[in-house]
């Protein structure tokens, strides 16, 4: 088990792990820190978690979460009154965490994919670097983008592009995907 840090985003990332690892509800890292894991790591002040829950598992995450130190932010549950049922805002000291829920059969199938891994002696289950491409390319952000390229840049031959493919056209997302594949396959100028 790690020990706890002096540092808040390492206390918040090993709290909000021990605690989901102690959940019988599959669940995946997303965002920026699964960069770390098939990208190009950046910088982030934030934890993107997607978490298999029904209500009843949602308020006894809310709770063991809560006895360790995170609190729900309501004010931004209600000011985005769309999404608040499949996304849950909480801050542990000034970081913020983002628990979704899955919204679609692709993110129902990043919690099959998902793959375990070890960050600072905490074992936690990230989302597969195909899945990770799709997710940036549904979120279609410029910053997206560039994670995109840099996981097909760092994984190379070891994705499967058929997967994204299939997924990128189910979706609606296949001209984003002929982009970011263009671009990787450009040599640097």
């Amino acid at each position: 088990m790690a020990t706890p840090s002096d540092h808040p985003f390492e206390a918040a990332f090993v709290e909000l792990f021990q605690t989901l690892n102690s959940l019988p509800c599959p669940y995946c890292l997303l965002g920026a820190l699964a960069l770390g894991a098939w990208g190009t790591p950046r910088t982030t002040q934030d934890l993107d978690v997607l978490v298999a829950i029904d209500a009843g598992d949602r308020a006894r995450l809310i709770e063991r979460l809560g006895a360790r130190g995170f609190v729900q932010d309501t004010g931004w549950a209600e000011a985005t009154p769309m999404i608040r049922d499949q996304h849950i805002r909480l801050y542990r000291e000034a970081i913020p965490v983002d628990v979704m829920v899955p919204r679609d059969t692709h993110d129902h199938e990043c919690l099959t994919r998902r793959r375990q891994y070890t960050v600072s002696e905490v074992s936690l289950w990230v989302i597969s670097p195909e899945d990770l491409v799709v997710h940036k390319l549904k979120a279609g952000r410029a910053q997206d983008f560039i994670d995109v390229l840099s996981v097909l840049q760092r994984q190379g031959k070891n994705l499967d592009h058929g997967y994204i493919t299939q997924w990128a056209k189910r979706l609606g997302i296949w001209e984003e995907w002929n982009y970011c594949a263009g671009q990787a396959a450009e040599p640097p100028a």
